[in-house]
C-alpha cells in the first residue's frame, strides 16, 4: 500500500445516522470495496462450513449453531499496511459498536455481524508483518468462520452424523433420554424438584413419538427442562420468530416498549399503547397459557420477565402464524391489527450497547450496563472510568441486564472500594463411581466465600453509589448485586432480582441440532443469603407506573436512587 493510498481511502469510512444503512452505503463494505481496489491486495474465494473444532485447525473466530450451509466470501490479503492505517480500519469497526454486534478481539482485530446473522466482516492485523487480512462472508444457513481464516481458503468441518440412519422418531426419544439423563447428573438443584423426574421421561418420550415437526419436539423439550424451575436450565429454542415489538408488564398491563418496524408504526402502533388482547384472548392470559410453559425459571419475576418484557409474548412458531393483536392508547380508542410471521421487516431495532453512560443534573454519573458479556468490557470501562472518578455520585442501572461474565462484574465491583471485597460461596454435585460401589452418599464439593483484593493501580472511586434493579436482573448480573450488597456500598434500589445464576453444563441433545443448558453450580451471597429461587431484595423498593415510566423524565427507581445519592437515605 505504497503513497498511503490505503489510508486516504479510510478517511471517509464514518458513519453518520442512527438507523442501519442499505448494503450499498454500508461503510464496510465501502472500506471492503477501497481495501480490493489498492494495489498489491490479493483477493482469494473462500467457503467454510460445519463446526468441528479439530477439522476447523483449532476452532472457530465465529461459528452459529452447527455450522450448516457453505458460509462464502473474500479474503483480502493488504501489504505494507501501517499501525496507523490498521488503525483507521478498527476505527470503522468501531463505528458500528452502537447499531450491531462488534467484537474485537484484541485491538489488532475485529468482527462486526450484520442482524440478521447472516454476514461477517472481520479484519485481523499482523504488526510485525505489516499484513491486514480483511473478510466479507455471507450465508443462507448458519455462520461459520474458522480461525485459520487468514490462511485457509476451504474448510469443511461438517460433523458425521452417527443416528443418520435411524428414524426421526428414535433419534427424538434418544434426545429425551439425554436430556433426563444430564439434568439427573449434573443439576446442582434436583433435591428442589418436587415432581418425579423419572415419571416425566417416561411420558416425554411417548409423547415424542406423535409430534409433527422439529419445532415441536423442541418445545416439548422445553417444557420437560422448565419443570425442572430454575432459570438456567433450559433447551435454546430453534424455530421461534418475534415481531418487531418489544413489551413491558406494568401493573399487571402489558405495554409497548419499543416499535422496531416501520410496518408497524404505519399500522399505527406506538410506545405506550396497552396491548389488551392476543387471538381473542387477554394478553396476559395468552402468554400465561401459551409462552409460560416454554420458560424455565424458579421465580414468579423471572417468569414475567420472559413472558412479557422484551419479545418473548409475540414469538410465532410458524411460517405464517398469525396473531389477532389488539391495542388501545391512553384515551382507549382500540385499534386492531393483525400480524402474520414474518411480515413486519424489523428496521428500527439498534442493538443495546454494553454501557450507557451520561452526567445527570448535580454532577451524578449514571452508568447503564446491559451485559456482562463483551470481550471488549473491561476496556470499554477504563475509558468510562476518568468521567466517573469526576462526578459527586453514581447510579449503576442493571435492569434487564441477563448476566454474562462475573469476572467483568467483579471488575467493575474492584474499583468502587478500597477494602477488601468479601465474594459468594458455591457448591457442586460430585459423583465418584468407588463412593456409589461402597454404598457411600454422593457429596457435594464446596467452595467457601473468600476475599478479593481492590484494584490498586488506579484511583478507588468514593462517592456514594446506588445500583438499579429489576426482575429483568440475572445471573452474573446478580452475582454482582449480591457482593455489591455486601460491600455495604450503598443500596439496591428497584424490584427483586430474578434469582437464578449459575454455571450451565452445555449438553449436545441430538447432535448438530439441539442443545440443553443445565445448571451445575449453586451461588450463595457473601452474608450467607440464599437468593436463588428467591431474587435479591431491593433495600429501596421501587415499583414503575405507567406515568413514572413513560410520561416522567426519571423513572421512579431512577428518581429514588437520585434521591439516595444526595440525601443518603
Amino acid at each position: 500500500m505504497k503513497n498511503k493510498l490505503l489510508l486516504a481511502a479510510l478517511i471517509g469510512c464514518t458513519l453518520v445516522g442512527t438507523s442501519l444503512p442499505a448494503a450499498s452505503q454500508n461503510s464496510l463494505d465501502a472500506l471492503y470495496e477501497k481495501l480490493r481496489a489498492t494495489p498489491g491486495t490479493v483477493a482469494d474465494s473462500v467457503r467454510y462450513t460445519g463446526s468441528d473444532f479439530g477439522k476447523a485447525g483449532g476452532g472457530f473466530k465465529w461459528q452459529r449453531g452447527a455450522g450448516r450451509g457453505w458460509t462464502t466470501g473474500c479474503r483480502l490479503t493488504c501489504t505494507d499496511v501501517t499501525p496507523d492505517e490498521a488503525e483507521n480500519v478498527r476505527k470503522v469497526f468501531m463505528a458500528w459498536k452502537d447499531r450491531q454486534f462488534v467484537n474485537t478481539h484484541k485491538n489488532d482485530a475485529g468482527t462486526v455481524v450484520e442482524e440478521p446473522v447472516t454476514t461477517v466482516y472481520h479484519y485481523e492485523y499482523n504488526p510485525e508483518e505489516r499484513k491486514l487480512y480483511f473478510l466479507r462472508a455471507a450465508t443462507e444457513g448458519e455462520l461459520c468462520v474458522p480461525r485459520i481464516w487468514t490462511t485457509a481458503n476451504y474448510v469443511d468441518a461438517t460433523l458425521r452424523d452417527p443416528l443418520a440412519r435411524f428414524a426421526e422418531r428414535e433419534r427424538y426419544r434418544l434426545g429425551v433420554a439425554r436430556l433426563w439423563a444430564e439434568a439427573k447428573r449434573n443439576f446442582v438443584f434436583m433435591d428442589r424438584v418436587r415432581l418425579d423426574w423419572d415419571s416425566l421421561y417416561v411420558a416425554t418420550a411417548a409423547r415424542a413419538d406423535s409430534v409433527r415437526s422439529f419445532g415441536e419436539y423442541t418445545r416439548l423439550l422445553q417444557r420437560m427442562a422448565a419443570a425442572l424451575g430454575d432459570g438456567h436450565t433450559y433447551v435454546f429454542p430453534v424455530d421461534c420468530r418475534t415481531a418487531p415489538l418489544s413489551t413491558v408488564l406494568i401493573g399487571g398491563r402489558v405495554y409497548v416498549e419499543r416499535v422496531e418496524s416501520t410496518d408497524a408504526e404505519r399500522a399505527g402502533i406506538c410506545r405506550g399503547m396497552e396491548l389488551v388482547s392476543i387471538n381473542g384472548e387477554a394478553a396476559t392470559a395468552y402468554g400465561r397459557r401459551v409462552q409460560g410453559p416454554l420458560v424455565s425459571s424458579s421465580t414468579p419475576q423471572w417468569t414475567e420477565h420472559e413472558i412479557f418484557d422484551g419479545h418473548g409474548l409475540l414469538k410465532t412458531y410458524g411460517e405464517k402464524d398469525t396473531l389477532r393483536l389488539v391495542f388501545a392508547d391512553s384515551k382507549g380508542c382500540r385499534l386492531p391489527v393483525t400480524y402474520v410471521a414474518g411480515s413486519w421487516q424489523r428496521d428500527k431495532r439498534a442493538p443495546t450497547p454494553t454501557f450507557e453512560y451520561k452526567e445527570l443534573r448535580g454532577g451524578v454519573g449514571y452508568l447503564r450496563i446491559a451485559n456482562f458479556m463483551a470481550q471488549n468490557f473491561r476496556d470499554d470501562f477504563d475509558q468510562i472510568y476518568p468521567r466517573i472518578l469526576e462526578t459527586k455520585g453514581l447510579v449503576i442501572d442493571v435492569r434487564g441486564n441477563g448476566g454474562g461474565n462475573s469476572g467483568n462484574a467483579d471488575y467493575v465491583l474492584r474499583h468502587l472500594t478500597a477494602d477488601s471485597i468479601r465474594t459468594a460461596s458455591w457448591s457442586s454435585p460430585t459423583y465418584i463411581p468407588a463412593f456409589a460401589s461402597w454404598g457411600r452418599p454422593a457429596a457435594d464439593y464446596r467452595s467457601p466465600s473468600g476475599l478479593m483484593a481492590p484494584l490498586a493501580d488506579r484511583p478507588i472511586y468514593t462517592g456514594p453509589v446506588a445500583v438499579l434493579t429489576d426482575r429483568g436482573t440475572f445471573s452474573a448480573a446478580e452475582d454482582f448485586c449480591a457482593v455489591f450488597a455486601g460491600m455495604k456500598r450503598g443500596p439496591l434500589v428497584g424490584s427483586p432480582t430474578g434469582g437464578s445464576t449459575g454455571n450451565g453444563v452445555r449438553v449436545e441433545l441430538l447432535r448438530g441440532y439441539v442443545w440443553a443448558n443445565i445448571c451445575s453450580k449453586h451461588d450463595v451471597a457473601p452474608d450467607g443469603t440464599e437468593f436463588v429461587g428467591r431474587g435479591l431484595q431491593p433495600s429501596i423498593r421501587v415499583d414503575e407506573t405507567y406515568a413514572s415510566w413513560f410520561e416522567d423524565k426519571t423513572d421512579a427507581a431512577l428518581a429514588r436512587a437520585l434521591r439516595y445519592i444526595k440525601t443518603g437515605k
